[in-house]
């Protein structure tokens, strides 16, 4: 529907009306997937809001040339009031403005002044979407259409975006699985559910509420509805049981009327609203396990001849813990993560050690798998050992139906790959969960199986994590990476942000 609006994608009925002369920006989530061999600055100077502009300034510039000429004074004067007639219009335009508009957005997204001399084709699919994302934010639109825009940014640049958001004047259209992010920027949902739409006049948490009421409204008027459906249909037997008995034609009318009324009330039926699936899913446990489920003694983690990613961290993790590693990207979190699971390939310094009881379950930022050309339950049976009916049940539970079990597993998509993964964690026998952003590229009622299911796991849980929903959900305590150190807060992201305001 997005791309609809965006105009690129065919429409096969019905209009998108945009208001005449209305500037539309579009970020698209594939934004990685697009070519340029232009640098990051070219790029954003060369924004279509910028391009008058642009040739204003070299028209100024090719003015001023003109006027260091030895000119006849009427043509210098023409010269010098075409000059002054530009610059006003040129200053006016916001033509002085241009890289102050483009440092307030490259300052805010936290793009490093070395990637503005980059290719483009040369950066990484995340440097690549937050380019997008300034060029969206730079064309200062009318309307703003928003394809998953907190993928890959972390949560200092989803907080500035969403400041940017709040102070911008237009209309915004955002698809996003970000829960708390909705909460924060909508006013409206528009839900779409098996080609039928209604929009709530709400944020998200209370579109969920309102829905639930829709829910029970509409299940009490079907049951109702199929009550007197019911009656009816009694009433028909027993009139023209009874005609027919006593060859009574006034009986037989009778329930030839009501058949009649029983038919009309068929027609515009109330349908039967859908229930959501509740999964049974839960985590395999294993009961037994250390007290102290991992601790760092004075870890340190540096790139060879760079800058230190980890500086003499010390941490004590228990049994029980529900801890959030958060901090910008770059900040040691997966660092941290990869030393505990023993697949950190930079050289460490200090103890990290991991309770000899412990049963770790890991869900990696990148899934890889050994064979790409296996057929996804063929994998999913030899992994979990289980019989074809059940790997198939369970795979359903992750939206897998039917033929999709058949896919080739290089063939998956990154969210396909993490569903996978999960079914996987959740049919292994574990007291720990360690998640490396385990909430990226799944939607939001895949969200909620796995949501389901950290709920009923009693073992620790320690995830990094920028979808701050999950973290409020979750957390009991919250670790900051910052400049290679680590602060402890005794709660949620919430409490995280209030104390680090009271600080």
């Amino acid at each position: 529907m997005i791309k609809m609006i965006a105009g690129l994608e065919k429409i096969d009925s019905g209009n998108v009306n945009i208001k005449k002369g209305a500037k539309v920006a579009y970020l698209d989530q594939t934004g990685s997937s697009i070519k340029d061999e232009r640098t990051v600055d070219e790029i954003l100077h060369g924004v279509g809001v910028f391009s008058e502009l642009n040739a204003m300034n070299e028209r100024l510039n090719f003015l001023q040339e003109k006027l260091s000429e030895n000119l006849p004074e009427a043509e210098y004067d023409l010269v010098m009031n075409k000059y002054c007639d530009l610059m006003e219009k040129f200053s006016v335009a916001g033509g002085y403005d241009i890289d102050v508009n483009i440092d307030t957005v490259v300052t805010g997204l936290q793009i490093d002044k070395n990637l503005l001399f980059q290719r483009y084709d040369d950066l990484s699919g995340g440097e690549k979407t937050l380019v997008q994302l300034a060029k969206a934010l730079l064309i200062k639109p009318d309307l703003f259409l928003l394809d998953e825009p907190t993928n890959h940014l972390d949560i200092d640049r989803i907080e500035w975006l969403e400041g940017y958001i709040k102070s911008f004047k237009g209309a915004t259209v955002i698809v996003s699985h970000d829960r708390y992010f909705l909460d924060r920027m909508s006013n409206k949902i528009l839900a779409l559910d098996n080609g039928s739409s209604k929009v709530y006049s709400t944020n998200y948490t209370e579109y969920l509420e309102e829905k639930e009421r829709d829910f029970e409204k509409q299940m009490a008027a079907y049951k109702d509805q199929q009550i007197a459906m019911k009656r009816l249909e009694e009433q028909i037997k027993y009139f023209a049981d009874r005609g027919m008995a006593t060859n009574s034609s006034t009986l037989c009318d009778r329930a030839h009327a009501l058949q009649t009324q029983l038919d009309k009330m068929k027609r515009n039926a109330v349908t039967r609203p859908k229930e959501q699936k509740k999964l049974n899913v839960g985590f395999e446990e294993e009961r037994k396990t250390s007290k102290r489920v991992i601790v760092a003694e004075d870890l340190s983690v540096e790139v060879p001849h760079g800058k230190t990613i980890l500086d003499k961290i010390n941490l004590n993790i228990c049994s029980g813990d529900r801890i959030a590693l958060i901090g910008s990207n770059g900040s040691g979190k997966s660092t941290f993560v990869k030393t505990i699971m023993g697949t950190q390939e930079l050289p460490i310094d200090g103890i990290i050690s991991v309770g000899p009881s412990v049963k770790i379950g890991y869900l990696p930022q990148i899934i890889n798998f050994p064979n790409g050309e296996q057929q996804l339950l063929e994998y999913f049976k030899g992994e979990v050992g289980l019989p074809e009916q059940k790997a198939r049940q369970i795979l359903a539970g992750f939206q897998f139906y039917k033929e999709d079990v058949n896919k080739r597993i290089k063939n998956l998509s990154g969210g396909e790959k993490i569903r996978v993964k999960l079914a996987e964690l959740l049919q292994q026998k574990i007291n720990t969960l360690i998640f490396d952003e385990p909430t990226n590229h799944i939607d939001i009622p895949t969200k909620e199986v796995l949501e389901e299911a950290i709920e009923d796991f009693d073992g620790t849980l320690i995830f990094v994590s920028h979808d701050r929903y999950f973290i409020n959900k979750f957390a009991d305590k919250t670790i900051e990476f910052k400049d290679g150190h680590c602060t402890t807060f005794e709660g949620n992201y919430d409490y995280y942000k209030h104390q680090k305001a009271m600080r």
